[in-house]
């Protein structure tokens, strides 16, 4: 299963994207295809091994990165 969404750079950073995509390497394939206005469209497809979970797989990815990207942010205030 692949699902993907469209972020705003301006919101979620590289660094939070890169903490995710090691964290989730063993789980899951992320692309990411940058677009003319800033934002980038992310694709999370769930490894056959684990299709099972594939759900639960994405909504942690997608949790995991979003919480990087928080703490990321408070830190640099």
């Amino acid at each position: 299963m692949a699902l993907t969404r469209c972020i705003d750079n301006a919101l979620y950073s590289r660094k939070a994207l890169a903490d995710a995509r090691e964290a989730y390497a063993q789980y899951c394939v992320i692309r990411t295809v940058p677009r003319p206005d800033g934002l980038v469209d992310i694709t999370v497809e769930v490894k056959p091994d684990y299709d099972q979970e594939s759900r639960q797989v994405t909504l942690e990815f997608w949790n995991f990165f979003l919480d990087t990207a928080c703490q990321q942010r408070i830190e640099s205030v």
